[in-house]
């Protein structure tokens, strides 16, 4: 050793890690040890190095007599001429003219050294927010690939090249975050009542990659919350990416969106993206205080006992609101129950179609509305909104029990002109009876056997507590047994028994 006199610290670790004192273990062409210097003065060291092993810690491919001590310097391990270690178990092997202490190791001769390419993935909409499961590929003079974990970190390892590329992907999930409002975003934004100002979020917007912002990526966001799956194979991608220090413009398109790397001869931290998801367009909100928010959307029916071989026709019924520009919500009924035969826009506001309505899971009972356009209408209460027709396949269920909203297949979010987000219900009106005519379809009586001897089950189902008059006849139209019970709402069931006469009798 020369140069000026110093304290100095040696620890040995059971690794030789890629990144010096970082990354992973290398696990082949190497002694697995890694040899730490300290001083405690830095700078002004002329030192000779020795490394010292045993047989037991060479991995495979290290040949001792074709190796060299390698200095992590600069953000890689250095190369240097090679030499035969000296020894007999224990190994020696030595370098000279070392003036900075850091990290050292034992490589052989033909060991390649790993670089690690490494940044971050954040979502542009907070900048701080990772976004998970992200592929991000390596190519170039080598390959890698590493999937992001929650906080949007990656690292790609190459063992050999100097230029690479770096391009993140990701595919799935295509209307997470999406709702009906990005849609009214976009059609805004083409009318110019309420233009897209990041380039960001027109970047969101394009969802078909046609660098435009056009009715038709709307009409494609509403299709796919509809649930048509040609619309959402027109969403072409989930998610973009656009390197961090890349100053987007507006309009943004043509923007790159992955990173080329030359020259590399070492470790390259720092290559972060920022990730834009598709078809996010806006970030709706609601006030904390509730001072402002619009009072939901209520769509009224009224309820009733169904009958087998009815056919119904529901008006949707909606409440009153000042302001309504877009609505999305799944309605779910019960297939045994009711088949759908049709829907119908009604003739007032808003203005309906039957392209806002998607019957593409209709086996499992699932009916989706999606409407938005650039501007407020006022709706009031008068009138349908729209028209369902159902033929009914079972009796004695309220339609209350068939048919409700469904929050699971499709959230049910309306929208003013202003993007405020409220909720959508749907509400039943009471039935009631007011003949007794209308008392036996309503009340869904149903009687097993009828005719019947001796003994019969009578069944039926009433909306609210009422008193009912259950009356048995001969076949003459004699009355021989009668029943008048105050009974609750819901499910009832009587058994009437008349005796061992073997006579026909009839329930009425």
């Amino acid at each position: 050793m020369s140069g000026a006199s110093d304290l100095y610290f040696l620890r040995v670790a059971d690794a030789v890690l890629s990144g010096g004192d970082t990354g992973s273990p290398l696990t082949t062409d190497a002694v697995g040890r890694g040899w730490f210097v300290e001083e405690a003065t830095p700078g002004g060291s002329d030192l000779n190095i020795s490394l010292q092993w045993n047989d037991s810690e060479e991995q495979a491919g290290f040949d001792r007599t074709n190796a060299y001590v390698s200095h992590f310097l600069a953000g890689s391990w250095d190369t240097q001429p090679t030499s035969a270690a000296v020894g007999a178990d224990p190994y020696t092997l030595s370098r000279s003219g070392v003036t900075v202490v850091s990290p050292f190791a034992v490589f052989a001769g033909d060991f390649l050294p790993v670089i690690d390419i490494s940044g971050i993935i954040l979502w542009e909409h907070d900048g701080v927010s990772g976004v998970k499961n992200t592929s991000v590929a390596l190519s170039g003079d080598n390959t890698d690939t590493d999937l992001t974990p929650a906080d949007g970190t990656y690292t790609l390892s190459a063992s050999n090249g100097s230029s690479f590329t770096v391009t993140p992907t990701k595919n799935i999930n295509k209307l997470n975050g999406i709702t009906v409002a990005d849609a009214m975003a976009i059609q805004q934004h083409v009318t110019q009542s309420n233009p897209i100002t990041s380039p960001y979020k027109q970047v969101a917007a394009d969802v078909n990659k046609s660098n435009s912002i056009t009715t038709f990526d709307a009409t494609v966001i509403n299709q796919a919350l509809l649930g048509n799956p040609a619309a959402l194979a027109q969403i072409k991608t989930s998610w973009r990416f656009v390197p961090m220090d890349y100053s987007l413009p507006l309009p943004p398109w043509g923007f790159p969106e992955k990173i080329n790397l030359t020259g590399v001869n070492g470790n390259v931290p720092g290559q972060d993206f920022f990730g834009i998801k598709t078809g996010d367009v806006v970030d709706t909100y609601a006030d904390p205080a509730n001072l402002t928010v619009p009072r939901p959307l209520v769509f009224q029916l009224n309820d009733q006992v169904l009958q087998a071989g009815a056919a119904l026709n529901l008006g949707f019924r909606a409440g009153q609101f000042d302001d309504l520009a877009a609505w999305q919500f799944a309605l779910r009924f019960d297939p045994a129950a009711l088949q759908l035969t049709g829907i119908k826009p009604g003739t007032g506001s808003p203005a309906l179609t039957t392209d806002h309505f998607g019957t593409y899971n209709i086996s499992e009972g699932e009916i989706r509305s999606v409407w938005s356009q650039p501007a407020g209408v006022s709706v009031a209460e008068t009138g349908a909104v729209f028209h369902m027709k159902f033929q009914v396949l079972e009796s004695g269920r309220m339609l209350s029990e068939v048919l409700r909203l469904d929050e699971s297949a499709l959230p049910a979010y309306a929208y003013n002109s202003i993007l405020e987000q409220t909720g959508v219900t749907l509400r039943y009106d009471q039935a009631t009876h007011t003949t007794q005519v209308d008392a036996a379809l309503l009340l869904g009586l149903q009687v097993q056997p009828n005719p019947f001897v001796n003994q019969t089950q009578v069944m039926f189902r009433l909306p609210e507590a009422a008193d009912v008059q259950l009356r048995v006849l001969d076949a003459g139209g004699r009355e021989l047994f009668r029943i008048a019970k105050t009974y609750s709402a819901g499910y009832q069931q009587e058994t009437i028994r008349l005796g061992v006469y073997k006579v026909c009798y009839f329930v009425k």
